[in-house]
């Protein structure tokens, strides 16, 4: 596991021991900055559980203004901020918080966060999270007028056309993997 582009581009990326975290290939990862290329620079990005903090270093790689990592195990976070100052990224605007997503959303939605860009990597062990994590950011407003959403589900797991404000308008399947990419409703560009 690797950055792929940017300031800190081919820096090794450590991840957590054990199952609770899987990693987002370097295939995947590639695939959606490739569809996100245009939008990751001075842009807001919110990673939600964030593992190894593979997802949102790549935004700070490329160019995030504000990357914000959640993640509730402890190692994770641990892991996280080892990563990021390995890739000597710890003077890029960023938050590394160790807690629970569904806190974190109503926190930083009550703070008036908003992002452009939000990617959310539930476990595929826990398919119960997928609808509430969907219907918590789709009730709140965390995802800017312009900003899309991504979330990463195995392959047979459906989700929704609609969350609250969110609409889907783009799937793309990697494998035992498939992202299901939202934005909302009243946005008709991709």
């Amino acid at each position: 596991m690797r950055v792929i582009s940017g300031i800190a581009r081919n820096r090794r990326l450590e991840a957590p021991k054990g199952l609770d975290t899987r990693p987002i290939t370097d295939r995947i990862k590639e695939s959606l900055f490739n569809i996100w290329q245009f939008r990751v620079e001075d842009s807001r990005f919110l990673d939600l559980f964030s593992g190894s903090g593979s997802v949102g270093i790549e935004a700070m790689s490329r160019g995030a203004q504000l990357t914000v990592m959640v993640d509730a195990g402890r190692e994770a976070v641990a892991v996280i901020k080892k990563n990021i100052d390995n890739c000597r990224l710890k003077d890029i605007r960023h938050e590394v918080c160790k807690e629970d997503v569904f806190n974190a959303i109503r926190r930083l939605d009550g703070l008036g966060y908003k992002f452009d860009l939000i990617y959310a990597d539930p476990p595929f062990t826990q398919p119960e999270l997928y609808e509430p994590l969907m219907q918590a950011l789709g009730s709140g407003n965390l995802l800017d007028e312009n900003g899309s959403l991504a979330i990463r589900s195995e392959k047979d797991l459906e989700l929704a056309e609609e969350y609250g404000s969110l609409v889907k308008y783009r799937e793309k399947t990697y494998g035992l993997s498939h992202m299901h990419f939202y934005q909302l409703g009243n946005n008709t560009t991709e």
